[in-house]
């Protein structure tokens, strides 16, 4: 679920709201997809808060994965399945698993920089929630609070592995009953 951001421009004062989205995904070379991670960024292009890409490094997709093996771990605990399979085997686990290893050999191949979701420009900076950042507008720093998490539609945009736009009908889908 989305998260809700409160984004404080110092000294100025100026605050804004802003909602993450999802519905946005890769679209692999082998025609599988995983999920585009994005966070607030502040695009040079666009003049304003938008969502980007976040880009976790290899080392922190390692740790997950080594977590999900370590009984101890939060990670371990969170992933266990309160219904096993018939055979007494874990069936989430290794499913999120699988997950985080298609996800690690797509990020061992990019290239690209992070990217704005909205434009495809590289010239962003990341508001990073608890931390404060140069303000991107003027003097003074940038302070994002997370406030909560939202419901938003599915945005239904596909990306290239690099992060670029691939453009196609994204009507949303509505369902009728006969």
């Amino acid at each position: 679920m989305p998260a809700v951001y409160e984004i404080k421009f110092l000294p100025s004062g100026e605050v804004q709201e802003f909602h993450g989205s999802r519905g946005d995904y890769y679209e692999l070379s082998d025609g599988s997809r995983i999920d585009v991670r994005s966070v607030p960024v502040w695009c040079r292009r666009c003049g304003r808060v938008e969502d980007g890409e976040a880009i976790e490094g290899v080392d922190a997709l390692d740790r997950q994965l080594a977590d999900l093996e370590d009984p101890t771990s939060e990670l371990y605990r969170l992933t266990r399945d309160t219904l096993p399979s018939p055979d007494g085997n874990p069936r989430f686990r290794p499913i999120f698993a699988q997950k985080l290893l298609r996800r690690r050999h797509w990020l061992q191949s990019r290239s690209s920089a992070p990217k704005c979701l909205e434009c495809g420009s590289t010239e962003i900076v990341v508001l990073t929630p608890g931390e404060k950042t140069a303000n991107p507008t003027g003097p003074g720093w940038v302070e994002v609070t997370v406030t909560g998490h939202c419901s938003t539609q599915f945005n239904n945009r596909y990306y290239t592995a690099e992060g670029d736009r691939i453009p196609r009908d994204t009507a949303p889908t509505y369902w009728s009953l006969p």
